[in-house]
């Protein structure tokens, strides 16, 4: 199966903006938190492109997370697929089986991190969970991994984004769920400077909003992830209203458009 750089690209995203979202169930998920307590150990995801290979890997260590794109030495359990479009399959929720060394040594741990993977799935347009804490996972999981997939949309290279992220100055492109709480709000940023990115999680204090995206609780935020309504309609329904530039919050959106569509 020929290799795309668009497939490359979508793996990337994957290692840099879906993975490391991970933390949120490892944190906020009772069941989940609890599964890894314990837990210790390096799983490493890895494809053939050519002659090389590309991955990114996660570590546990009694509780505490990482989430890194690169290929580590001597991971307890690899998950590697004969090509990176095979990977992605798997990454946006089809059927793809991978070659699992360590799996037997390590059953506990593969069974437990399956379980994890299945909770990204809960990003997916088309999942609409009925329980409140799932939907707040969901919504949480969402914004998280939407803002740091734009920033690596942007260091990745992407020639859009960069175009538009070079013009303009220092800016803050902030996310919150209204009523927003420092304890258990969701709220995330995207701060562009000068054709530079970074994704942050919380509010952005040191520098007002250029643009800020203001979701009538969790509700009106599920109503714009999952699609139940356009970005204009549910701005004139009040799920989402806009502090700032209007056409730089379309365009914005234009954006994380095409990032979903790669990622799902």
């Amino acid at each position: 199966m020929a290799t795309s750089e668009q497939d490359i690209m979508t793996a990337r995203l994957f290692f840099r903006a879906a993975f490391p979202v991970m933390k949120v169930p490892l944190n906020d998920d009772p069941k989940i938190k609890k599964l890894f307590a314990n837990e210790r150990g390096k799983v490493q995801f890895s494809a053939n492109n050519g002659a090389e290979k590309i991955g990114a890997y996660l570590t546990f260590d009694s509780g505490e997370f990482t989430a890194a794109e690169g290929i580590c030495e001597n991971p307890e359990i690899t998950l590697h697929f004969s090509s990176v479009p095979k990977m992605n399959v798997m990454l946006t929720g089809g059927t793809a089986l991978p070659r699992i060394r360590g799996g037997l040594r390590h059953i506990r741990l593969l069974i437990k991190v399956l379980q994890l993977l299945m909770s990204l799935k809960l990003m997916m347009p088309n999942v609409k969970p009925k329980d409140p804490q799932k939907q707040y996972l969901k919504v949480k999981m969402s914004l998280y991994m939407i803002t740091t997939a734009l920033s690596a949309f942007n260091k990745l290279g992407d020639k859009r984004m960069k175009d538009w992220t070079s013009k303009q100055p220092d800016r803050i492109y902030q996310f919150t769920v209204e009523p927003y709480d420092e304890e258990k709000g969701i709220a995330a940023y995207l701060r562009v400077k000068a054709g530079r990115t970074k994704a942050g999680r919380g509010v952005y204090k040191r520098r007002r909003p250029f643009v800020h995206f203001r979701f009538n609780k969790v509700d009106g935020a599920l109503k714009v992830l999952l699609k139940e309504v356009e970005f204009v309609e549910a701005v004139a329904k009040k799920c989402v209203s806009i502090d700032g530039a209007p056409e730089y919050a379309s365009q914005l959106n234009d954006f994380m458009a095409v990032l979903q569509g790669m990622m799902t």
